[in-house]
């Protein structure tokens, strides 16, 4: 039995960092939620669920779980700062575009992010059939 050794991309993540965000609007626990699942809508992916955690005296963290993968932000209203990482394993995902309508929507002076590539080698774990094999049928 042969493998390839070749690297297959199994999906993307989206590292984002917003700062000088209006700290008026980060502290809306529901708007922020809101906005991240618009921000799904603009990526193409489904979701399927979510957890929030509120910090006191302030700062929000949610996730919204994806049949694709997640969503996840992080909140510092005091700084006007989010991180947001987007892992889907949809290779269509528009990441580009849920950047820009996230960074409207905070209202953000500065964005940083970067976009890496998850990859991975085929190889067996229990049977001769691939995890890619695997995958067909499933969303990803």
């Amino acid at each position: 039995m042969m493998f390839h050794h070749t690297q297959s991309v199994i999906g993307k993540h989206a590292i984002i960092d917003l700062s000088g965000c209006d700290p008026d609007i980060i502290r809306d626990r529901e708007s922020i939620l809101g906005c991240l699942k618009q921000a799904a809508q603009i990526a193409k992916v489904t979701v399927v669920g979510h957890l929030e955690h509120y910090f006191s005296p302030e700062g929000y963290s949610a996730v919204l779980v994806l049949e694709e993968s997640h969503l996840s932000i992080h909140t510092w209203p005091e700084y006007g700062y989010i991180s947001l990482d987007l892992y889907s394993c949809n290779l269509e995902t528009d990441f580009d575009a849920v950047e820009k309508f996230l960074a409207q929507q905070f209202k953000a002076k500065n964005v940083e992010s970067q976009l890496l590539k998850r990859k991975f080698s085929p190889t067996p774990v229990s049977t001769p059939i691939s995890l890619v094999q695997k995958l067909i049928g499933r969303k990803c």
